[in-house]
């Protein structure tokens, strides 16, 4: 055996004394060393060959422990081993969930779901802002009717010199059609269609993002009721050491170091559960702040075991979800409908350099009364009484009267009054064409317009690039949360051959308490950090969901499947 393990040592040797002898020049040494090299590396490379299997004949080596499952549909289920509880913790023994909720409410992941599309505040406070704005679009369809406008008024006029007084009551119906106002009519309704189908995928974007909310909500406080149960769990196994110890010591064969170890396990334990019993709690109240439910009730899963979800299968290729996210990503239809409404509003503001037409028609109805005023007839007295002619003949009078009477026609008629009851009727063709500041303005509006086009576009393609590196950040992070679980998986088959070896070497008296403890301690980190993985797993499956705009109650609940047709995002409750 030693002149095996020296062979490669000698094949070394020669290579340097055949190099030395070629440097020297001796050609005839130089080659018996050449041969004897040769001779050497031969041998050496069967003693590599014969150094595989060391082992003496007849000796038969033990065989490597065999590895721990590796089957991902055994790793996909949390498997709680010595510390898995046979019933559900009851909330009378949580202490800080029983003095701040008022009673618990088992809630299952399809009912939070359908209970957000009803009262979740972020989908209820995106749906009115796409009902504002589909009123707009309706308001600016109105725009295309007749306009129509009625009045009356009332008229007082005093006639100068004549000194008559006139009373008119005027009323007048106009139904006027605008024909052409340079297309601000058109293309500001276009505009705002655009603008509210664009607010429409928004309304999907927020349905997207409350379900995976809710979903990951959901997922945490299972996580988190599972953790619990495990330190429920442990806390009982540190009361049971902690009696076994006692009971040693008392017979003589424990020690007062062991039992204080226990004591300290066991307060170590408290205070874990006492802490989880909190984060429970918090991971309820954020769940029922996401579905806008009663903060008071304490909301535990109807799923007592944690498992991976089947959401998405691995073997779709990422090509695939690029695919289903172009389609269905309701973001990428919301910045591309809001650049058609921006390129519209270029448009709207060229609209006042046109001319407008227009079609009108109006009815008019006119009562008029002429009477004489109170100056007038206090005149009149004067005059009759200071009169130096009253002995006139009464043809005189009356042709003096006539002359006043003509006059008094004529003075109102150059008014434009004329007493008695007149309807008029018209009808007509308008056509007006102004430029205020010469247009110049209604220009810097064109130009400014144009701008936010451009940024519009801008944001569009900024939202592709910004989906694209969103889906295959969440392929690959859902990649690694899915191995991980396999990873954890031999920490957890670790950690619990270290507890039963642990056990076991403490029952025979050849271990010691405190490798006990610590055997518990990695056993349930190894547990958590599977449990979390699992988690990770399922909330990295719905984001890819989210990202690929295919997030349903469907595909939450029961998965998705390669080449499955996607339906529209509003229909959400199938």
């Amino acid at each position: 055996m030693k002149k095996l393990d020296y062979m490669p040592e000698f094949a070394f040797i020669a290579f340097a004394l055949d190099i030395s002898c070629l440097w020297r020049c001796r050609l005839g040494a130089a080659l018996l060393l050449i041969l004897l090299s040769s001779f050497l590396n031969c041998q050496a490379a069967l003693c590599a060959e014969q150094k595989l299997s060391l082992t003496p004949p007849g000796l038969k080596l033990k065989e490597l422990p065999p590895e721990p499952a590796q089957s991902h549909e055994l790793n996909r289920v949390l498997d709680l081993g010595p510390l898995k509880q046979i019933s559900r913790l009851p909330l009378a023994s949580t202490r800080p969930i029983k003095l701040e909720a008022s009673f618990s409410e088992p809630l299952g992941l399809e009912e939070a779901l359908r209970y957000a599309l009803n009262y979740s505040l972020p989908i209820r406070i995106a749906r009115e802002s796409w009902n504002y704005q589909r009123w707009q679009f309706y308001g600016e369809l109105a725009d295309f009717l007749p306009s129509y406008s009625t009045n009356w008024n009332l008229t007082n006029s005093w006639i100068h010199p004549s000194g008559n007084s006139s009373n008119a009551r005027v009323y007048n119906n106009r139904l006027s059609y605008p024909v052409f106002v340079g297309g601000n009519v058109v293309y500001t309704a276009l505009a705002q269609y655009y603008r509210e189908r664009g607010w429409k995928q928004s309304l999907y974007s927020s349905i997207n993002d409350a379900l995976l909310d809710i979903y990951r909500n959901y997922t945490n406080l299972r996580l988190n009721n599972i953790l619990l149960q495990i330190r429920a769990k442990s806390l009982q196994v540190s009361e049971s050491q902690l009696k076994i110890n006692n009971a040693l010591y008392s017979s003589g064969s424990g020690t007062q170091f062991a039992i204080m170890q226990s004591r300290t396990q066991l307060a170590a334990d408290e205070q874990a559960l006492l802490q989880q019993q909190v984060i429970s709690r918090q991971a309820a109240l954020l769940l029922a702040y996401s579905l806008n439910a009663p903060l008071a009730v304490n909301l535990v899963p109807r799923e007592e075991a944690l498992s991976e979800d089947r959401i998405l299968s691995e073997k779709t290729p990422v090509e695939e979800f690029l695919q289903l996210s172009l389609n269905n990503r309701p973001e990428l239809r919301q910045y591309e409908l809001f650049l058609v409404a921006a390129q519209r509003n270029v448009q709207v503001a060229a609209s006042p350099l046109y001319p407008s037409v227009g079609f009108f028609n109006s009815a008019t109805h006119a009562s008029t009364t002429i009477y004489q005023s109170s100056a007038r007839k206090e005149l009149a007295l004067i005059k009759s009484v200071t009169a130096a002619a009253a002995a006139r003949n009464a043809a005189s009078a009356s042709s003096s009267s006539g002359a006043s009477a003509d006059l008094s026609s004529a003075s109102n008629a150059s008014a434009g009054v004329f007493g008695g009851l007149t309807n008029t009727f018209q009808s007509g063709f308008s056509f007006n064409w102004s430029l205020p500041n010469l247009g110049l303005g209604n220009v810097c509006n064109i130009m400014s317009a144009r701008a936010l086009s451009r940024q519009a576009m801008l944001q569009a393609n900024q939202q592709l690039l910004l989906v694209d590196q969103q889906v295959r950040t969440a392929y690959l992070n859902a990649a690694a949360a899915r191995a991980q679980i396999d990873a954890t998986a031999y920490g957890v088959a670790s950690a619990k051959e270290a507890l039963r070896l642990a056990l076991l070497r403490l029952q025979t008296g050849v271990g010691s308490n405190l490798e006990l403890i610590q055997a518990q301690r990695d056993y349930i980190t190894a547990l958590s950090n599977q449990a979390q993985a699992i988690a990770n797993s399922n909330i990295a499956q719905a984001q890819l969901l989210h990202d690929c705009g295919i997030i349903s109650i469907k595909t939450l609940c029961r998965g998705y499947r390669s080449g499955e047709t996607f339906r529209d995002p509003f229909d959400k409750q199938r």
